[in-house]
Order: structure tokens, then C-alpha cells, then sequence
């Protein structure tokens, strides 16, 4: 579970657009959200504001485009899991490299994914994960 968490931030994180009115703006947020079984979306909500209302929509927007998340793992005890990532805005563009960790378990998504939905095996694949990898994070 540890490891799906820790995807599942950076997978958020990667979908973090810093809104140009807040160049230079140091704030911290919070943001708390529930994911099903199947990835999808339940809520979110702002937990720590940063006090700045564009940072703040920018941090529930950021859950928003992250959607669909990955599926929790088999282990998983309940049918709802609840997440909180917190977010430390410095006033830059973000750094959305992923960890070795993570790019691996997106890396597994993305072929299942493409397995779920490909219509003919072998192209699909790689025509999903070059368009899951090339969509804009806002840099």
C-alpha cells in the first residue's frame, strides 16, 4: 500500500499547474480526496489553505486532471481509499520528474490499461503510453 500511495502522490504532484498570478508566492496546502476500487474519483477537498484563492483552485484542479488514478492494490482492505498529498508551493515551476518507484507502477497502469482497452494488441500500447506520457503538466 506504502508504494501505490507514494505513486498516487507523484501521480498528483505531475498534474500540478502553478498559476502564473502566483509567481514568487511561498504557501503550503493541502488537499484530501477518496479514490474507488477502479480509480475513479469520489471527492476532494481542500484541507490546508494557502490563503491565495488561485493557489488554492489551482491544488483542487491539480486532483482533478490526475483522474483516472491508479487502481489501489489487491491488498487494499476497503472499497474507498482516502489520500492526502500536501503541497509546498515556492514560487516556481514545479519539478515533475517521477521517482524510479513510481515510474515503475505507472509504467504497470499504463499496460494495463492499454490491455483493458486496446482494440488490437501491439500498437495501442505504445500509441497510450506516448499519449498518457506527452500530455501537458503546465511546464
Amino acid at each position: 500500500m506504502a508504494a501505490w500511495r507514494k505513486a498516487i502522490t507523484e501521480h498528483v504532484w505531475r498534474n500540478r499547474v502553478f498559476p502564473p498570478q502566483a509567481i514568487g508566492r511561498r504557501a503550503d496546502a493541502g488537499v484530501t480526496f477518496v479514490v474507488d476500487r477502479s480509480g475513479k474519483l469520489i471527492s476532494s477537498a481542500l484541507v490546508e489553505s494557502t490563503g491565495f484563492a488561485p493557489l488554492d483552485a489551482a491544488t483542487l484542479a491539480m486532483v482533478e486532471r490526475s483522474v483516472p488514478f491508479p487502481k489501489p492494490p489487491a491488498e487494499a482492505k476497503d472499497d474507498l481509499q482516502r489520500l492526502t498529498v500536501l503541497i509546498a508551493y515556492d514560487g516556481t515551476e514545479p519539478n515533475l520528474a517521477p521517482s524510479p518507484e513510481g515510474e515503475k507502477l505507472l509504467q504497470s497502469w499504463i499496460e494495463g490499461q492499454a490491455k483493458l482497452n486496446a482494440k488490437s494488441p501491439g500498437t495501442d500500447d505504445t500509441k497510450l503510453n506516448a499519449m498518457l506520457r506527452s500530455i501537458c503538466c503546465g511546464c
